[in-house]
């Protein structure tokens, strides 16, 4: 409990720091509560789907006024008491930078959301989520960490984001979350009705051209 309360004294002072940067910090008197329950409403229908901005407004967003860059994301990621939260974060990531990596892990938090509570709401909106990264994204990257080689810093590798769509989409389990679909091969029917096809075997997907967008 009290590594849990440590890391949360942590992240509100982060936040704080962030909201003030630019600006008189002695202004800022209230922590930001972050949420832990897995019921998720949606402001507007496209919420974290790209290119819509509708988060920046929704009351509920914890993260709406903080400045998230590119560099201090992954504090914040790590720092989320939950994947609600984390849903937030990276819907304003992408909202303020527009990338395939920010759209992927906005797919990914509402996927752990729905896993972790069954949220209908999540699991609809994970779906449209992985799509947005196909549509909108397709040959973007993430990068990980090779922690199993020398170096410093740590040496990391590229990933690409359509095949870790893919992986998620056809069978999630191995990272330990629920299915989108209660057969994976209406998991493929969807890819294909995007116009995308994936290989369970090699793990890639590839364009086939959309049949509904």
């Amino acid at each position: 409990m009290f590594r849990k309360f440590l890391l949360y004294s942590i992240l509100n002072l982060l936040l704080l720091s962030i909201l003030g940067c630019g600006s008189d910090s002695s202004q800022i008197t209230n922590s930001i509560t972050l949420p832990t329950d897995m019921l998720l409403t949606l402001y507007c229908e496209n919420a974290g789907i790209y290119p819509e901005k509708c988060i920046l407004d929704d009351p509920d967003n914890p993260y709406r006024m903080v400045n998230i860059t590119e560099t201090n994301k992954w504090d914040l990621h790590t720092a989320a008491p939950s994947a609600k939260a984390r849903f937030y974060l990276w819907a304003t990531a992408l909202a303020h930078t527009p990338t395939g990596e920010n759209q992927y892990y906005v797919a990914s938090s509402l996927h752990q959301l729905y896993s972790d509570g069954t949220s209908t709401n999540a699991k609809a909106q994970a779906k449209r989520a992985y799509r947005s990264v196909l549509d909108n994204f397709y040959d973007s990257l993430t990068y990980w960490e090779a922690s199993w080689l020398p170096g410093s810093p740590t040496p990391v590798y590229a990933v690409p984001l359509k095949d870790l769509t893919g992986m998620r989409m056809y069978d999630p389990t191995p990272d330990g979350l629920t299915s989108l679909y209660s057969d994976r091969y209406n998991a493929l029917n969807d890819l294909a009705i995007w116009g995308y096809s994936y290989n369970s075997t090699l793990n890639p997907i590839t364009n086939t051209g959309t049949l509904s967008k």
